[in-house]
Parts: C-alpha cells; sequence; structure tokens
C-alpha cells in the first residue's frame, strides 16, 4: 500500500511541477511582450521626431538634424548659433564650419574621398582649439 501511495504522491508533484513550469513560462513570455513593446513605442517616438530636435534635456542648443546617406539615416549635432556665447564660442563656430564642409563634400560626390588627411588634421586642430578654450 506505501508503494501505490509513494506513487500517487510522485505523479501528483510531476503534475504540479509541470503546471508551475507553464505558469513560470507564461510570465516570462509576458514580460518579453512587455518590454518589446516599450521598445517598439520608444523607436515610433524617435521616428517621429522633427528635423531639428534638441539632442537632450542636459545639452540645451544642441540640435540634431538627419540627413540620408547611402540609404541609412546619420545623425548631425549642432550649436544653434544663437546659442553658442561666452568663452570658447569662435573655436566651436569654427569647428562647426568645417565640419559643415565636410559634410557637403560627402553628399557631394559619394564616389571620392571626402576626408583627405589635410581636412582631417584641420578638423582635429579645431576641435582641440575649442576643446581647450572651452572644455565643457
Amino acid at each position: 500500500m506505501k508503494y501505490f501511495f509513494t506513487l500517487v504522491l510522485f505523479l501528483a508533484v510531476s503534475s504540479a511541477q509541470a503546471q508551475v513550469h507553464l505558469i513560470m513560462e507564461g510570465i516570462n513570455a509576458a514580460r518579453l511582450a512587455s518590454r518589446v513593446a516599450a521598445q517598439q513605442k520608444a523607436a515610433k517616438a524617435a521616428d517621429t521626431t522633427t528635423a531639428a530636435t534638441p539632442a537632450a534635456a542636459g545639452t540645451p542648443g544642441h540640435y540634431v538634424t538627419p540627413f540620408t546617406y547611402h540609404g541609412q539615416q546619420v545623425s548631425r549635432q549642432r550649436t544653434a548659433p544663437k546659442k553658442l556665447k561666452g568663452k570658447g564660442a569662435a573655436e566651436i563656430q569654427a569647428l562647426e564650419a568645417s565640419l559643415e564642409k565636410s559634410n557637403k563634400s560627402l553628399l557631394a560626390d559619394s564616389v571620392q574621398s571626402f576626408f583627405p588627411a589635410a581636412k582631417y588634421e584641420a578638423v582635429v586642430e579645431a576641435a582641440c582649439q575649442a576643446a581647450a578654450a572651452r572644455p565643457g
């Protein structure tokens, strides 16, 4: 008789374990679905932004402008000229002007090199001067 009760207990525990496993898988699936929905909502919100929007709440005056290059969406960040004041403003404007020239040459001809070594050195020098003048 004790073997019969042991067998019944074993089958009951096995059945309960299978049901708990199904419940846990359902919880994991619901958690995954909510995570995917949140990511899709965030991606949709990012796609509906305008052409020039503030980059982040902590960076006033910085604007992100998207453009398309070889079918891919690329963003570039610039500082609004009205917002750029104080120490290092001239250096930052010079850096952004050289970056804008590079962007125009990139979009003008996608076959030739748009960023030769001389232009690269000029941009690096402008970035170093801007960083030295205005570290923040």
